[in-house]
């Protein structure tokens, strides 16, 4: 079965839960992640050590690429930072280089009765019509700081809101807060693939026609949820009380 696992932030506790409830056999199972592997919550050091002992594949959040621009000594750090212990393992610059490597977007291509879909940390442009073509130039293999920082990367990973030309707002909030010219970003979506998501937590789980929102706010209480592609159902797991 191949799995999409919503923003974990570190709650290594909770995504072996999840594992558990879901018989998770990696020899079997694929597990993906919409990215924010790391930061915010307490264990991102052995959060990133299962996901590597699982084989977890999935795609870059703003907090990893934060934790690798601070890691690089590109970024200062912030106060609410969770992965000091992470950066100061010896154990760290593999594990930072595995995450390193993830794409911006991914294809999970289904198959007979199952649907393909798109991985994306936030959301998409809405003139970004052929993904094919946008992630062939998005996933470009530098990965470095230029890289990192570009406007297409910095759509895809932090959207909630936007207007049809692609501008974005800062508003954290549920859809209603999107006020014109602003939009949540799935509203202006036109494809027919389905694309899952997160980033999204004040908004949490949601199911559309063409979209899934996996961020159902576990690092703050809420839960961790993952989607299954073949049976296209959901399994969650309770989050830790803060």
């Amino acid at each position: 079965m191949r799995w999409v696992v919503g923003d974990i932030h570190g709650c290594a506790i909770e995504l072996d839960r999840l594992l558990h409830a879901i018989r998770f056999d990696p020899g079997d199972d694929e597990m993906w992640s919409v990215g924010d592997l790391v930061n915010t919550g307490p264990d991102s050091l052995e959060l990133l050590k299962l996901w590597r002992d699982i084989g977890g594949r999935g795609v870059l959040g703003n907090h990893d690429i934060h934790a690798l621009r601070v890691s690089a000594g590109t970024r200062k750090p912030r106060s609410a930072d969770t992965f000091d212990s992470m950066l100061e393992s010896a154990e760290a610059r593999p594990l930072l280089a595995g995450l390193r490597e993830l794409p911006i977007l991914a294809y999970l291509p289904g198959g007979d009765h199952v649907r393909d879909a798109w991985v994306v940390h936030a959301g998409l442009r809405p003139d970004w019509s052929d993904l094919h073509e946008v992630a062939a130039k998005i996933n470009e293999p530098s990965h470095d700081e230029e890289w990192l920082t570009s406007p297409d990367v910095a759509f895809a990973t932090r959207v909630r809101c936007c207007t049809p030309e692609g501008e974005m707002n800062k508003e954290p909030g549920p859809p209603r807060t999107c006020r014109p010219p602003f939009a949540p970003w799935d509203h202006l979506y036109q494809g027919r693939t389905l694309i899952v998501h997160g980033h999204w937590a004040m908004r949490g789980f949601y199911r559309g026609k063409t979209t899934v929102g996996l961020d159902s706010g576990c690092v703050y209480g809420g839960r961790l949820t993952a989607w299954c592609q073949e049976e296209d159902r959901t399994i969650d797991v309770p989050g830790r009380s803060r």
